[in-house]
């Protein structure tokens, strides 16, 4: 009878340990199955700042320095010797080098939101009267606010464009160093050349590992920053300076004389067609120096969040970029020719490009729950 017992007993744990580590099993199982999904429904914003940070911002930093090194070569060049053949080569390669700013001004983060780069760079229209008295009496600081628009790009298109009606005039004024067009010219391209160093050095530092680190979705979060950055720049800097302000949306009436490249006058088109590949391409995660390799993207990770989804957001804002362009692409190579004869192509294009804005600044921010960090004030 004992024995009989014992039996039972042994059976009896056999049974309760088998139960037991079935369980456990099965408990792995599900938690490893648990751990899976989680992975699958995260998206990798870490990879995502890596490719914005070393295959478009650094390259597109990198390229304009290298351009600008360039510039002040063809600048020393061309006041050591003016002649048309100097002056050309100058303006053709500053309009090179403004090509690349295009793909820099929308950065503004780090130290170049600190140094106020963007405005020092490319605030336009040039103030023509203060270029002038600093010319006259060279006791100026380009470090000064106020002379943020006696410097940059527009303070080189006057210098090279709008100094005389012709260039005969132009290459006169920089022959006689007394009148000081020659020391100013190369303060400004100096200037430029020191504060690009200085962005270039931020994120060649530690700035480019703290900002791939950065992956919270907070408000000061490099994500959140640079998707504020983005949609800031289409705003501000693409849609209301290159289109809306010349055209007199915000005004009573058009501005011609606000457009970019006032002075070169032919340059404007050209400059806000390379802003929109820019604008395209972030958006897109285009490589800087390499348009055949993507990476991780705004258009993937709302793609990631709308998986599920017909008619994706990231389609309805491509289309309506490519719509905004081929308005671009039918007005005249001159904005100002362009305002002054038939202004409501150029508001025809605005409203293109402001449906986008309505697309980007509501639709893909509430989408990836980011809020807007900036202050709106122009209505829209």
């Amino acid at each position: 009878m004992k024995k009989l017992i014992s039996i039972k007993v042994v059976l009896l744990s056999l049974i309760l340990l088998n139960c037991t580590s079935d369980s456990d099993t099965i408990d792995v199982i599900e938690e490893t199955e648990l751990n899976i999904e989680e992975q699958q429904t995260e998206f990798d914003r870490s990879s995502m700042l890596s490719f914005w940070a070393d295959s478009i911002i650094i390259p597109s930093i990198n390229s304009f320095y290298i351009e600008l090194n360039t510039l002040n070569a063809y600048a020393t060049s061309f006041t050591s010797n003016p002649n048309s053949g100097n002056l050309n080569q100058l303006r053709d390669q500053w309009l090179k080098t403004y090509q690349k700013w295009q793909h820099v001004e929308m950065f503004d983060i780090g130290v170049a939101e600190e140094i106020y780069f963007k405005n020092r760079i490319n605030i336009f229209p040039a103030n023509v009267q203060l270029i002038e008295n600093n010319i006259s009496n060279l006791g100026f600081n380009l470090d000064d606010s106020y002379n943020f628009a006696a410097q940059g790009f527009a303070g080189l298109d006057y210098l090279l464009f709008g100094i005389a009606q012709d260039d005969d005039t132009i290459i006169a004024k920089f022959s006689n160093s007394s009148l000081n067009y020659d020391s100013y010219l190369a303060a400004i391209i100096s200037k430029m050349i020191d504060l690009t160093i200085s962005v270039k050095s931020d994120w060649e530092g530690g700035y480019r590992d703290s900002f791939i680190q950065s992956t919270d979705n907070t408000a000061t979060s490099s994500i959140n920053n640079m998707l504020n950055d983005f949609v800031f720049y289409f705003e501000k800097g693409y849609r209301a300076n290159k289109f809306g302000i010349p055209a007199g949306v915000f005004s009573g009436g058009p501005l011609p004389d606000r457009i970019e490249a006032y002075n070169g006058e032919i340059y404007s088109k050209i400059l806000a067609l390379e802003s929109t590949t820019v604008i395209e391409n972030f958006f897109n995660g285009v490589s800087y120096n390499d348009s055949n390799i993507t990476g991780l993207s705004i258009k993937n990770y709302l793609d990631f969040i709308e998986n599920d989804v017909s008619e994706k957001l990231s389609e309805r804002i491509n289309n309506q970029l490519q719509a905004g362009r081929n308005k671009i692409d039918q007005l005249n190579t001159n904005f100002k020719i362009q305002i002054e004869e038939n202004n409501h192509e150029m508001l025809l294009t605005y409203d293109a490009i402001q449906s986008t804005v309505i697309l980007l600044k509501v639709d893909m921010l509430q989408k990836l729950n980011v809020s807007v960090d900036y202050a709106d004030a122009d209505g829209d």
